[in-house]
């Protein structure tokens, strides 16, 4: 296998009962989609497994994302199997090991626009990749939804501090 430039992370988000990805996970899926296009060399690792908070069907979140981005035109060689995570914290704790073994020339983090911060903290924690890139998607939900999301992380990125 020829060495991996590149390797996105792409945090896994709800998608509903039948496996539809939400607005969420479409606009990191794109953002994702878009970096992979426009960078040779480039690897995706999808997270997400089954959760009574983002996927309550038989398949795991990131079999869903791996579909849309081939559907779109992304190389099936090109996506790596998915990490089996219930939440943000998990992601970055369980595709520890296989980021490691791949070591890329540059490590890029993709989440939404929200969510960035808890992801840059987690990944400072767990992680530390020296070679890391941010790319936070641009959250298309409503206005009401994204206050909520942004309330959600404020909270979570505290339990983090804190312990």
């Amino acid at each position: 296998m020829e060495k991996i430039k590149n390797l996105i992370l792409l945090l896994g988000a709800p998608n509903d009962e039948q496996g539809n990805l939400s607005v969420m996970a479409l606009n990191r899926n794109d953002c994702a989609y878009n970096f992979y296009c426009h960078n040779e060399g480039t690897a995706i690792l999808c997270t997400g497994g089954i959760g009574e908070h983002f996927n309550r069907t038989e398949k795991p979140h990131g079999a869903y994302a791996k579909a849309y981005l081939m559907e779109r035109g992304v190389a099936e060689k090109d996506l790596l199997p998915c990490v089996l995570s219930t939440n943000t914290y998990e992601d970055f704790m369980l595709s520890k090991e296989i980021i490691k073994q791949i070591s890329p020339d540059l490590f890029i983090v993709i989440t939404s626009d929200f969510h960035m911060k808890r992801a840059r903290l987690l990944h400072e924690k767990l992680i530390g990749y020296p070679n890391v890139i941010f790319l936070a998607a641009k959250s298309t939900v409503s206005s009401e939804e994204f206050d909520v999301l942004l309330l959600h992380e404020q909270k979570a990125i505290q339990w983090i501090l804190e312990s």
